[in-house]
């Protein structure tokens, strides 16, 4: 039979990823704290504490109420949410783009951007020569959406801007197009702004950007980009999540190029043919916007900063001592995001190091392969604007245990 076949295949599968120790699994929250009076949660993405804001959760639940609880139907059928446009041209706004269109993740959001980018039926006949380079440890929705485009790319080593110069170098592509991150959520680095635009320059390069890390929490302007104008002629599109310090949901794809923006339109499946986002998350999205480009924000992301400074000690000075993990793969002298890794030194047993986190009340979550390179498996602290020094001086205990 058929079914008992493909039973079989899957099941050897999963026997390999059990004995590899890479079996993933579906972790409920309310399971991790069940019985537990107190908790400290460095794990999820809410960077400012947000996705609990009551304001927040009212103007989604305002914006339901006055548009419906779903969209209806794709965009392109007919818009019936009126307040996607204004989320929209607030984004634009504040982040000094043009156009913005919404999305409902940002996964979906890069996947739609290359689909855009591939080509028509008609273009394909007069074979244009374009080639993407993209950083490898690029968000899986990057590859995903360039492997789905069936266009022309090639990788480069992790911030290795003379890796990728070479293969510039030996490029005789009329187009060049690189693929990178503000922030690199796993290794919890920053791409070399400078670096980059010395690449753009020499080699009339374009760039397309993920900040879905940074967007909401990095410098005066809340964005990556804004710290670095000179980058900005260089832009053809940059993505950014809003699963993050947002604290909601969705992601916005914006570029300043108008022709862009129609051909995300024309040709987009994501836009298409899926249904627009809920209206909660639009209204919500909006909400946590202003309050995030406000003097509220402000206070949240100096708070954050404050967070980062005083782990960063912490850690430097605990990397000098014999422990559990290997503090030689990342410089926390240079750390400067709330994103830290920790790479555990014991692949096997990390199952067990988080187990005992957890029975601990600290809600810290190991990644492994492939989610991170062999031999790297980590634990990867995550600060947030609500985390106490307290807080912070429970996670150096327990992480000396």
């Amino acid at each position: 039979m058929s079914f008992n076949y493909l039973n079989e295949l899957w099941e050897k599968s999963q026997k390999k990823i059990k004995l590899e120790g890479n079996y993933r699994e579906i972790n409920s929250f309310q399971e991790l704290v069940k019985n537990k009076k107190n908790f400290i949660d460095f794990s999820s993405n809410d960077y400012l504490n947000l996705r609990s804001n009551k304001n927040i959760i009212e103007a989604g639940y305002i914006n339901a109420l006055t548009n419906g609880a779903g969209s209806g139907s794709s965009r392109l059928v007919l818009e019936l949410d009126k307040n996607i446009s204004k989320l929209e041209n607030y984004f634009s706004e504040k982040t000094d783009f043009r156009y913005s269109i919404f999305f409902p993740s940002g996964f979906i959001a890069n996947a739609a951007l290359f689909d855009a980018l591939s080509l028509f039926q008609w273009e394909e006949q007069e074979k244009p020569n374009i080639h993407y380079y993209i950083d490898h440890r690029c968000h899986s929705s990057l590859f995903y959406g360039l492997k789905n485009a069936n266009v022309y790319f090639d990788f480069f080593r992790h911030n290795d801007y003379l890796h990728l110069e070479n293969k510039l170098s030996h490029s005789k592509a009329t187009v060049k197009i690189i693929v990178v991150e503000s922030l690199y959520s796993v290794d919890g680095d920053f791409s070399d702004p400078v670096a980059l635009f010395e690449l753009c320059k020499k080699h009339n390069l374009l760039i397309i950007i993920d900040e879905t890390h940074t967007i909401g929490i990095y410098g005066k302007s809340r964005t990556w980009l804004q710290a670095y104008p000179y980058l900005k002629p260089y832009i053809l599109a940059s993505m950014s999540g809003c699963g993050k310090a947002v604290g909601v949901a969705g992601g916005f794809l914006a570029t300043d190029h108008q022709q862009l923006k129609e051909r995300m339109i024309q040709k987009s499946r994501h836009l298409i043919y899926s249904t627009a986002v809920s209206p909660f998350v639009t209204g919500a999205v909006l909400q946590s916007l202003e309050i995030i480009f406000s003097s509220e924000g402000e206070k949240l992301i100096t708070k954050l900063q404050e967070n980062i400074s005083y782990l960063r000690d912490k850690i430097i000075e605990f990397s000098d001592t014999e422990t559990e993990f290997n503090f030689s793969l990342f410089d926390f002298n240079k750390q400067k995001s709330n994103i830290f890794p920790l790479v555990y030194k014991n692949h096997l047993q990390i199952k067990q190091k988080e187990k005992f986190f957890i029975e601990n009340g600290l809600i810290l979550k190991a990644l492994r392969p492939p989610t991170v390179p062999k031999g790297t498996s980590r634990f990867r602290i995550i600060l947030k604007a609500s985390h106490s020094k307290e807080d912070l001086d429970t996670l150096i205990d327990y992480l000396k245990k």
